[in-house]
């Protein structure tokens, strides 16, 4: 399909609209009737997908971001929607999986980064979550959110200097005197 169908846009740009207004199960619809017609126009297929995330239907959800991954197994926009849903639903194990290939697709995406750190921790695999880290850290040194992680990650692998190390990067410790709080 080199060029987009008219009637196409339209249904679409609906479709769209019905989303925006929340009117969620609408929006399904049209989007059905777009597969239908073009099953290969992965957008309309994405966007179900986020529909039915938004109505909390999560396994529904599922089945249209595969659908995208399957047909476009390179796209990080799907790898990420997959894997969020993943994430929400707290099974960290195809959380990683998924955000691993997604960082593969690329490795500057701080936010998947973050999941990815955090879901393998969650998973309590605490060697992988520390190697991920390091590494990590390289990249994103100002990340509070990932310096906490490593520093609660390195404390549960009683690494404790190291671990207040990061914390104090990540959160910063309060010093409490007589007249005033500190943060160092």
């Amino acid at each position: 399909m080199n060029q987009l169908n008219p009637q196409l846009i339209k249904d679409f740009s609906e479709a769209e609209k019905l989303s925006k207004e929340k009117k969620y199960e609408e929006s399904i619809k049209k989007y059905e009737i777009i597969l239908e017609k073009y099953p290969n126009f992965l957008p309309a297929a994405n966007n179900i997908g986020l529909a039915y995330e938004y109505l909390d239907q999560l396994d529904k959800s599922v089945y249209y971001y595969k659908l995208c991954c399957d047909k476009s197994p390179k796209e990080k926009f799907f790898l990420n929607n997959l894997g969020n849903v993943y994430y929400k639903q707290k099974d960290y194990l195809k959380a990683i999986k998924i955000f691993e290939t997604s960082y593969k697709v690329d490795s500057g995406q701080e936010l998947i980064s973050e999941k990815l750190a955090n879901s393998l921790v969650q998973a309590k695999l605490r060697k992988e979550a520390e190697n991920f880290l390091r590494d990590i850290l390289k990249k994103f040194p100002n990340n509070t959110f990932l310096n906490t992680l490593m520093g609660n990650n390195l404390l549960a692998l009683s690494f404790y200097k190291e671990g207040l190390d990061f914390l104090r990067k990540g959160t910063g410790f309060i010093e409490l005197n007589n007249d005033s709080i500190s943060i160092i």
